[in-house]
């Protein structure tokens, strides 16, 4: 019975994992989509817990849209990662699936140092004032990385997969 209930997850799993990415599929994106074989209800409290787990606030839901947005922020030593995630639900009537498409941003600021003087009987010399709380954004656009969503949809497998197991228990 313990054999049956350890391997029991590892099946879950492989059967939610679907077909491989291929790079032609990566190409055209694919791995920002997936047909999920729960209901459009319990995907959506999977997303809203999977977005809290992983300190992004959400900003919007509709849930007759089937629509959630999210946005937190990932600090570093000299950079400020704003991260935005918008996931879109839909319901298929085919065999109970649910698709979910999931496009994520990011600006990322860096602190900016500024120079002041200071000087006396005419001779000023130019000294770094450290971190002065302005931001430059040095980089933005989409999340292209495909490790990225994998991440994301391995995560939100995770939840889904406990969530099962609890009422199972």
């Amino acid at each position: 019975m313990k054999r049956l209930l350890l391997t029991l997850p590892l099946l879950f799993v492989i059967g939610w994992a679907g077909e491989p990415v291929s790079e032609l599929s990566q190409n055209e994106a694919c791995y920002k989509t997936r047909d999920m074989p729960v209901g459009v209800d319990e995907l959506f409290e999977g997303v809203k817990k999977l977005l809290m787990q992983s300190n992004l606030n959400i900003v919007t839901v509709t849930k007759q849209d089937g629509v959630i947005t999210a946005k937190g922020n990932q600090y570093n030593d000299s950079t400020t990662t704003e991260i935005t995630v918008s996931i879109s639900l839909r319901p298929i009537e085919v065999n109970s699936l649910t698709h979910i498409a999931v496009i994520a941003s990011y600006n990322t600021f860096k602190k900016k140092s500024e120079i002041g003087t200071i000087g006396a009987a005419g001779i000023t010399l130019p000294i770094p004032v450290p971190l002065t709380g302005k931001y430059a954004v040095v980089g933005m656009g989409n999340i292209e990385n495909s490790n990225w969503y994998r991440a994301f949809f391995a995560s939100l497998d995770k939840i889904l997969f406990e969530e099962k197991m609890r009422y199972i228990e």
